[in-house]
C-alpha cells in the first residue's frame, strides 16, 4: 500500500494465524459450498412419506433460497432467477408453467411505480417538493426535524420508499455539511437521518404504493386461494392505517425524546436550501406534465384500481408519458431497481409451486401442528417472525418466506387467509434495527452519522411499539370493521 504522503511504499504484515487468513478470505466460498453441498446432500435422500417427491424437492429449494436471501451471499434476484430455473430442472414442475408464474400483474405493477417514480424523480420534480417542504416548514432545527420526517412519511405513501429516501439523502447531506455537523456526537445530524429512514419506513407501510412487499403479498394471496380472496387498495389502507398513524407518532415522539437538537438555529442550512431551489429555476413544463399525469394515476388507483387494475392503469399511465414526450427511457432506466422485479418474480414462483406441490402446508404442519393450539396465538407468532425476519433480510424476502405458510396453515385455525397475509405483511415493514433490513436504513447508516448500537436500541423500541399496535388491529380494530 502506497502512503499519500511521502510516496513511500508501507508493507503490512497480516500476523493472525494463516488458517483464519484463508477463511477469512474464502469465507464466502465457503458458505456457498456449504449451502450448494447441503441441498445436493437433501436431494440424496427419500422425502417424507406423506410428502410427494415434487414436494420434498421444491421444500430443499426452499430450504437453499432461505439461506442464501438470510446471508445475501449472492444478489436476492439471482437467487430468485435460480429459484425459477431449478423448478423445471429438478423435475418439479414444467418449464412453461413455471416460467410463467414470474409474468404476473403484481411484477408489471412494480415495474410501473418504479418508472413513475423514475420520471419524478429525472426531471427534479421530486427533490423541488422536498426544499420546498423543507425550506418553508424549518424555521428551527426541531421544526427541521419534523418536516423531514413528514416529507419522508406522505411521500412513501405514494411512491416506492426506497426512492424517497433516495431524494432526500444528498439534500440532507448538504443540510449537514453547511451546518458544520460532526459525525461522531453530533444529536442533530442523528435526528436528520433516522427521521428520515423512520419516515421511509412508517409511510411506505400506509398504501400499496410504498413498495413491492403489498403486492407481492397481494399476488401470492390470490394465487393459493384461486382468486378467492384478494386485498384492494383502499381496503389495505384502511386496515393498514391505525397502525400506521399510531406508528408515525410514536417515531415522532422517539426523535423528540432520544435525540433532541443540539445547535439553536439552522440559519446557513436554510439559506443553503435557498440557493439551490434558485439554482433550479421556476416550474418547468416537464414536471408540470409529470405531475398532472402521476396526479392522475393516482386518482384512478384509488378510485378505479379495482375495475381497471392496478398494474393496467400503471402501464397506461408510463406510455402516456412516453406519449406526451415527457420522458425519456434513457432519463428513467438508471432509477428503476431491476433486482427488486426480478426478486419479486421469483418469490412468486417459488411460493406458488410450493403451495401447488404441498410442500407449504406440510411445512406449515410440521411448525405449528400440535404447538399452537389458538389461531390468535398462530397470527402472533407469525407477526413475531416477521418482525424478527426482515431484522436480517429484505421484506420481500420475508413474505416470501413466511407467507406460502401462513396461507397453508389458515385452514387449519379457521382463519381468513386475507388476515394471515396482513399477518405477514406490516411486521415485515418494521425494519428499523439493522441497516440491512431496507434501503432507508442502510443509507442513513452510510452517512457515518449513526452507530449500529444507536440503530439497534432505538429500533427495537419502534419494532415492539409496531408488534404492540398489530395487537390492538388484531384483538379490536379488525373485528369492528369486520376483518377477521
Amino acid at each position: 500500500m502506497t502512503d499519500s504522503q511521502s510516496n513511500n511504499p508501507q508493507i503490512f504484515v497480516d500476523r493472525r494465524p494463516l488458517w483464519i487468513v484463508l477463511f477469512d478470505r474464502l469465507r464466502r466460498y465457503i458458505m456457498l459450498a456449504l449451502f450448494f453441498g447441503t441441498f445436493a446432500l437433501l436431494l440424496g435422500f427419500e422425502g417424507p412419506r406423506d410428502l410427494s417427491l415434487e414436494g420434498y424437492k421444491v421444500l430443499c429449494l426452499f430450504i437453499l433460497c432461505v439461506c442464501l436471501w438470510a446471508t445475501n451471499l449472492i444478489p436476492l434476484s439471482i437467487t430468485s432467477l435460480l429459484a425459477i430455473a431449478a423448478v423445471p430442472l429438478l423435475g418439479i414442475m414444467e418449464a412453461s408453467q413455471a416460467y410463467s408464474y414470474f409474468g404476473n400483474k403484481a411484477v408489471f405493477f412494480i415495474l410501473g411505480v418504479f418508472i413513475l417514480s423514475a420520471a419524478m424523480i429525472a426531471c427534479g420534480l421530486s427533490t423541488r417538493i422536498s426544499i420546498w417542504v423543507m425550506e418553508h416548514w424549518s424555521e428551527t432545527p426541531g421544526r427541521l426535524v419534523t418536516s423531514t420526517y413528514c416529507f419522508a412519511a406522505v411521500s412513501s405513501c405514494f411512491m416506492s420508499e426506497h426512492a424517497v429516501a433516495v431524494i432526500l439523502f444528498p439534500i440532507i447531506h448538504e443540510i449537514a455539511q453547511s451546518l458544520n455537523l460532526k459525525r461522531d456526537n453530533s444529536v442533530f445530524g442523528k435526528s436528520l437521518y433516522f427521521a428520515m429512514a423512520w419516515g421511509c419506513i412508517i409511510g411506505g407501510s400506509m398504501t400499496v404504493l410504498g413498495g413491492g412487499r403489498v403486492p407481492l403479498g397481494v399476488e401470492m394471496l390470490e394465487k393459493a386461494t384461486a382468486g378467492q380472496q384478494t386485498l384492494g387498495i383502499l381496503q389495505y389502507t384502511q386496515l393498514s392505517f391505525p397502525l400506521v398513524l399510531l406508528l408515525f407518532v410514536s417515531g415522532w415522539a422517539a426523535l423528540k425524546i432520544l435525540f433532541p437538537p443540539d445547535i439553536p438555529d439552522i440559519d446557513r442550512a436554510r439559506k443553503a436550501l435557498k440557493q439551490k431551489a434558485v439554482v433550479m429555476g421556476k416550474l418547468t413544463f416537464q414536471e408540470k406534465g409529470i405531475a398532472l399525469v402521476m396526479g392522475a394515476t393516482l386518482f384512478c388507483w384509488f378510485g378505479y384500481g379495482d375495475q381497471l387494475g392496478i398494474a393496467n392503469i400503471a402501464i397506461i399511465s408510463i406510455v402516456l408519458l412516453f406519449v406526451l414526450n415527457l420522458i425519456t427511457w434513457k432519463m428513467v432506466e438508471a432509477h428503476i431497481n431491476w433486482a427488486i422485479v426480478l426478486m419479486y418474480g421469483g418469490a412468486i414462483c417459488l411460493g406458488e409451486v410450493m403451495s401447488n406441490t404441498g410442500a407449504a402446508l406440510w411445512l406449515a404442519e410440521q411448525l405449528f401442528s400440535g404447538l399452537v393450539e389458538s389461531g390468535t396465538v398462530f397470527l402472533l407468532v407469525i407477526a413475531l417472525l416477521s418482525t424478527l425476519f426482515t431484522t436480517f433480510m429484505s421484506n420481500s424476502a420475508v413474505i416470501a418466506i413466511l407467507l406460502p405458510t401462513a396461507i397453508s396453515m389458515s385452514p387449519a385455525y379457521g382463519i381468513n387467509p386475507a388476515l394471515a397475509t396482513m399477518t405477514v405483511i406490516l411486521p415485515s415493514n418494521f425494519a428499523f434495527i439493522l441497516p440491512i433490513a431496507t434501503p432507508a436504513s442502510a443509507l442513513a447508516y452510510s452517512s457515518k452519522f449513526l452507530t449500529l448500537r444507536e440503530m439497534i436500541w432505538s429500533g427495537s423500541i419502534l419494532s415492539l411499539l409496531g408488534l404492540a399496535f398489530y395487537f390492538l388491529l388484531l384483538m379490536f380494530y379488525w373485528p369492528m370493521v369486520g376483518f377477521q
